[in-house]
């Protein structure tokens, strides 16, 4: 594909995207991407769509010039949660409710085809940012992970308020990159951990970071509070996948600046399990 893409609308750690006409955009990863990975994004952004979960269609791969590869995509038709918050403070608790009624809403989706969590957990033990733990601790981590429960529903694994847009009268749930299946819960203990442990997100602009850094705490306490109504999932039961949530966050992306403290608090929880 030869054309000047001229500058991001968005960038995130793995990819930039870029506007493609009215309608569509480019999502054009770093070199650095394995191309499994893009493949697992474009089939698994696919099916999100033919299963109803968001109503942007993936159109196929474009390989660029300089050898990047993208995907082209449906261009969202208005701005994520984070923006509504952050022009309005005073629809924080209606931002946080809605994204805990798309996140039901996600759950309430069975499938048999994605990968089980904790599956995924148990073979991210053995990455790299993870090869600090002793043997014994990867051993008591994969025992800890596949004792959990199973289940069904469609497990987004990134879920917060900057991949949930408004978008034609409703809401559009985009990035669909680690797409899993498992209990409900463990999908709600990775958004806690995203707005209690992760690094905040890169391209934000210097008042969604303040906007952000200030509030999250507050839409979290809003969302869990809207989620248990919605959906009889309780604290506990999300308090169980705290740890393996911990290993998926950190086998998946290894972020330099959480890296420390996610292995921190995996030992601290396996010390607990063995006392």
């Amino acid at each position: 594909m030869s054309r000047s893409l001229g500058e991001p609308i968005t960038t995130g750690r793995t990819a930039r995207v870029y506007a493609l006409g009215p309608d569509r955009v480019l999502k054009v990863y770093e070199p650095s991407v394995p191309r499994d990975e893009i493949d697992q994004e474009e089939q698994d952004s696919s099916r999100a769509h033919e299963l109803g979960l968001t109503p942007i269609r993936c159109h196929g791969r474009v390989v660029l010039d300089d050898g990047r590869t993208a995907l082209e995509l449906d261009r969202v038709d208005g701005v994520p949660l984070t923006t509504v918050a952050e022009r309005n403070p005073l629809r924080i608790r209606s931002v946080a409710r809605t994204l805990a009624r798309e996140h039901a809403r996600v759950h309430a989706v069975r499938v048999s085809e994605f990968p089980d969590v904790r599956e995924l957990a148990a073979r991210l033990v053995d990455a790299s940012p993870l090869s600090a733990l002793t043997s014994d601790e990867k051993q008591q981590l994969r025992e800890h992970v596949r004792a959990l429960p199973d289940d069904d529903s469609v497990l987004h694994l990134d879920f917060h308020p900057l991949n949930v847009f408004e978008h034609h009268g409703g809401h559009a749930v985009i990035d669909w990159q680690t797409t899993c299946q498992g209990p409900a819960a463990a999908d709600v203990a990775m958004t806690r951990l995203l707005f209690t442990e992760a690094e905040l997100f890169p391209g934000i602009s210097v008042a969604q970071r303040l906007l952000y850094q200030s509030v999250r705490r507050v839409m979290l306490g809003f969302y869990e509070a809207e989620y248990r109504r919605l959906t009889g999932v309780t604290s506990s039961d999300v308090d169980r996948w705290a740890t393996t949530v911990r290993v998926v966050r950190l086998g998946l992306l290894d972020v330099e600046s959480e890296r420390s403290a996610l292995l921190d608090r995996i030992r601290a929880a396996l010390a607990a399990e063995r006392s």
